[in-house]
């Protein structure tokens, strides 16, 4: 069996939202699927490098605010759902205001716990 080195708790959750590359026009779609404390799981539109900076803009429901944060490509992969992008990232929050890390993880947290208490 594969060890899991994780070292901080996820929660899976999903927000849309667009990227871009710091210094640079080139720009694309994200969508957030997997969160913890250090950072993100995403799918997104292109293909990227890793260490890759980019500056994220991420549509929370019901708010006309979104949440902004710059990050760096950790890993990149194709694609591992057919309903997704072409690539699936880890990405590394680089730089986040204290109160959109917080709606970010509240969104996250309670969609985990209504698909709990589902089951």
């Amino acid at each position: 069996m594969k060890e899991d080195k994780r070292r901080f708790l996820r929660l899976g959750a999903f927000l849309e939202g667009t990227f871009q590359i710091e210094n640079s026009v080139i720009s694309g779609l994200v969508m957030l699927t997997d969160f913890s404390r250090a950072g993100v799981k995403a799918s997104i539109n292109r293909k990227l490098e890793a260490g890759t900076a980019v500056k994220f803009e991420i549509w929370m429901p019901g708010s006309i605010i979104p949440v902004f944060f710059d990050g760096e490509i950790v890993w990149i992969k194709p694609g591992s759902k057919e309903w997704t992008y072409s690539f699936d990232a880890g990405i590394k929050v680089n730089r986040i205001d204290q109160d959109d890390r917080q709606r970010l993880i509240d969104f996250a947290y309670e969609h985990w716990r209504n698909t709990r208490e589902k089951k």
